[in-house]
């Protein structure tokens, strides 16, 4: 008997992995094509040594790249890290613009500058349904891309995430799912829970909305010229158009021309230099083009002018941290919570600065307080410090 059931088992488990085997090569050929659309997506210190790594998938031929918003948090929490994504075949490119502005339900855009990339077909309107047959490729680090098939498990309607049935780890976050169409329905989040690491996935329709966003048409600048009285054309330097300037700076803001809007917003503070929202722009715009001096310098007018202005305070600490100065940081956003203490921003931010400075326990105070006053961040906070 003993011998006879240990015959049975060695045939079911033969059995088992020749079904499997068998799912895999009834796998349509469009979706092993799909293979060169997902990426590496890395985060390397300042040394260029890789911390950490997750999944993404071309969206966009232009260059345009969904990902899962674990790696785009832990780059924005290592100062200095740089943020690249590898194609298939090893051709690397840095990140040109992270396009989403927040993580809409754990998903984000980020653009490369590249053109004609092999881009998959999204379902927007997918509806997952448990027991359903999917298909994952996962892009391990260090490791050849994964083809696995998967079944879908309990469906969270409100949260627009299911679970999957198929082995995660924190790289596969990011990770595409298909149908048997060959089309992407969602991707792959990883959760952790009593240090084992749960295989989700989130429907694709809010990378369908980011990239409708995007795609909509902009209103271009036209160039003014003496016969051409445009609505852009150069406001002459009366005393009260220092706000046609910023105002003309904000669209330049607008339209991703930061050169051009801070040229507008120094021009308004030549007329008014006591215009603290000119500072403010001005600084951002130094923020996104890396140009960490001449921000603390734009904020901390802009603190000078208007001593209670909390926005001023928050943007300089954040550029404190870009720069390692996480004491100047943590200086800067107690000064928030002085003049507003519910000031969530404030507080989240102080928690990221203790947490760089090595002070956990300071960091997991701050989660304390937010979560009077803004649940969401403090969960966000909480999944930093851990």
């Amino acid at each position: 008997m003993i011998r006879m059931s240990l015959k049975t088992i060695c045939l079911s488990i033969f059995l088992l992995v020749f079904m499997m085997s068998r799912v895999e090569a009834k796998l349509p050929d469009i979706l092993l094509k799909q293979k060169n659309s997902v990426v590496t997506i890395s985060v390397d210190d300042r040394n260029k040594r890789r911390i950490d790594s997750g999944s993404g998938f071309i969206v966009d031929q232009d260059g345009i790249i969904a990902t899962n918003c674990r790696i785009i948090a832990k780059w924005i929490t290592e100062v200095g890290a740089t943020l690249s994504v590898e194609m298939e075949g090893g051709s690397r490119f840095p990140i040109e613009e992270l396009i989403s502005s927040k993580c809409e339900n754990n998903l984000a855009l980020l653009r490369i500058k590249a053109k004609g990339l092999p881009a998959v077909k999204l379902a927007p309107a997918y509806r997952p349904r448990p027991g359903e047959s999917i298909v994952v490729i996962k892009d391990p680090s260090e490791s050849e891309k994964a083809v696995t098939s998967a079944v879908i498990g309990s469906v969270n309607e409100k949260s627009n995430s299911f679970q999957i049935s198929t082995r995660v780890s924190p790289e596969n976050s990011g990770s595409p799912l298909f149908n048997m169409k060959g089309e992407v329905v969602g991707a792959l989040i990883v959760q952790a829970k009593k240090g084992k690491y749960l295989s989700f996935a989130v429907a694709i329709k809010d990378i369908n909305k980011q990239l409708n966003r995007l795609r909509k048409p902009k209103k271009t600048i036209v160039e003014s010229t003496p016969r051409d009285h445009m609505a852009m054309k150069e406001p002459e330097k009366r005393p009260e158009d220092f706000r046609e300037y910023y105002s003309r700076g904000c669209e330049y803001d607008r339209l991703n021309m930061y050169e051009e809007a801070i040229e507008t917003y120094r021009q308004s503070i030549k007329i008014n230099p006591d215009f603290a929202d000119a500072y403010i722009n001005l600084g951002v715009d130094y923020y996104r083009l890396g140009k960490y001096d001449d921000a603390i310098n734009a904020y901390k007018h802009a603190i000078r002018i208007k001593p209670d202005l909390i926005s001023a305070y928050n943007k300089l600490g954040s550029a404190y941290i870009i720069y390692g100065e996480y004491q100047m940081a943590i200086k800067t956003f107690k000064k928030a919570i002085d003049i507003d203490p519910n000031n969530a921003s404030a507080h989240f931010s102080l928690g990221i600065a203790y947490f760089l400075n090595g002070d956990t326990s300071s960091a997991l105070r701050e989660c304390t307080t937010l979560r009077d006053i803004d649940k969401e961040r403090a969960d966000s906070l909480i999944d930093i410090i851990y």
